[in-house]
């Protein structure tokens, strides 16, 4: 063999070997980059005070109650001057009749429904989406904890369900059935006309059952020039509600929530900033307005808010923790060390999409201890202004559900990544 070939398939061996070795620190890489990861969801952040304070308002009680007192208006429910309001029943006896003939009264009107809809199969059709519809308002307002009309949304159901169950019947039976509904009613309210005496509503504005005592102390008038000290004089002068009494109507328009806050958290919290407050016992959040902010007292100030929005869901509220919102911000929440900044200095993040790991450039929205709020950076041109994208960028822009890589060595765009 010649000298030359010889040497010449060394080359070759040793050429081959390189060539292996470079792929395989590359698949080495690519495939033990140790990357962890997580997915990208929505969420929002606020910036909160926690708080505590009062209720005030103008309140007018209703008459003493009874042993036997039976509230007709929901909890927060708007009533006029001289609407009933209440009944006091002279016995357990008068009440039950009243019952009896409230239920007798929704049969008869329930048969006479029916009576007007004979054979209608569209009706039938329509019935069934009704009681549907009614079984998921129910459904939902026992969700979301509102039970301030429980009593009617339940009625309701009954009703449709009896409607339902009658709409096959005979006319001949329906007309005996409404003839023998129609002998009940008028006898039952024969007898109840004598079994209770009706409580009128002495003022327009807002029925309330709940009755703490801090009526007539809690008023709109001690709201003027309310300092720490006197707020919490005012806290400690409970009236006694050892004298029962049916409820109360609160007249003044919206509602007012007074509170203590350190002087240090009040950055936010001046004359007219629109804020969310967040209330322990409430099912929602409820926008709301600085109405007044005291003098600093021994770092204290006192800060008055009030709304107008959603006033019968405070109605049965008095004292309350609260947050006191004053920002927020709705993002993508990543991880902060998903987080990464190029040559530069631009901000991003590492998608994987498919095998490969696609940067994104980020804009950060919210900064917490251990994440970011980020979004995608929409392109601008020099002057700032934002160009319209193409049907396919739209498609492929960060989304709920991506996944970032949080830890990864030597990352690039279109590096080839495994879990």
């Amino acid at each position: 063999m010649k000298q030359g070939t010889h040497i010449f398939r060394i080359l070759m061996i040793v050429l081959f070997a390189g060539v292996l070795a470079y792929f395989g620190v590359y698949l080495w890489n690519a495939l033990t980059v140790g990357s962890d990861t997580a997915t990208v969801y929505t969420y929002t952040a606020s910036e909160a005070v926690e708080t505590s304070g009062y209720f005030f308002r103008d309140e007018t009680l209703l008459s003493q109650s009874a042993d036997m007192a039976q509230p007709l208006c929901a909890e927060g429910e708007r009533v006029g001057t001289g609407d009933v309001v209440a009944r006091i029943y002279q016995s357990s006896e008068g009440f039950e009749i009243q019952q009896q003939l409230e239920e007798a009264m929704a049969t008869r009107d329930s048969l006479y429904y029916i009576r007007s809809r004979v054979g209608s199969l569209s009706d039938s059709a329509a019935l069934d989406d009704q009681i549907v519809g009614a079984f998921t308002a129910l459904r939902g307002k026992v969700a979301s904890g509102d039970l301030s009309q429980l009593d009617q949304s339940t009625g309701t159901l009954k009703s449709l369900i009896f409607r339902r169950d009658y709409s096959y019947n005979s006319t001949d039976t329906l007309d005996q059935q409404i003839e023998e509904a129609e002998a009940e009613v008028s006898r039952l309210t024969a007898r109840a006309s004598y079994a209770y005496t009706s409580v009128p509503a002495p003022a327009s504005g807002l029925f309330s059952a709940t009755v703490d005592g801090y009526e007539g102390v809690l008023t709109l008038n001690v709201l003027e020039d309310l300092t720490p000290a006197r707020l919490a004089s005012l806290a400690g002068r409970q009236n006694d509600t050892s004298q029962r009494r049916i409820g109360k109507i609160i007249t003044n328009n919206g509602w007012y929530f007074a509170c203590n806050v350190s002087a240090q958290n009040t950055r936010k919290l001046y004359k007219g900033a629109q804020v969310t407050l967040r209330f322990a016992d409430a099912a929602r959040d409820f926008p709301a307005k600085v109405l007044t902010v005291s003098a600093e007292q021994e770092g204290l100030v006192t800060i008055v808010f009030f709304s107008e929005s959603y006033a019968a869901q405070v109605a049965n509220l008095r004292h309350q923790n609260a947050e006191i919102i004053t920002g927020t911000a709705t993002g993508f929440r990543v991880p902060k060390r998903a987080v990464r900044v190029a040559e530069d200095g631009t901000l991003g993040i590492y998608r994987v999409a498919g095998a490969q790991a696609e940067w994104i450039d980020i804009t950060i929205l919210w900064e917490d201890e251990d994440y970011y709020l980020i979004a995608q950076t929409v392109p601008t041109d020099e002057e700032g202004n934002r160009l319209e994208q193409s049907a396919f960028q739209r498609a492929t822009a960060l989304r709920e559900g991506d996944t970032v890589i949080v830890k990864g060595e030597a990352l690039y765009d279109g590096k080839v990544v495994t879990d």
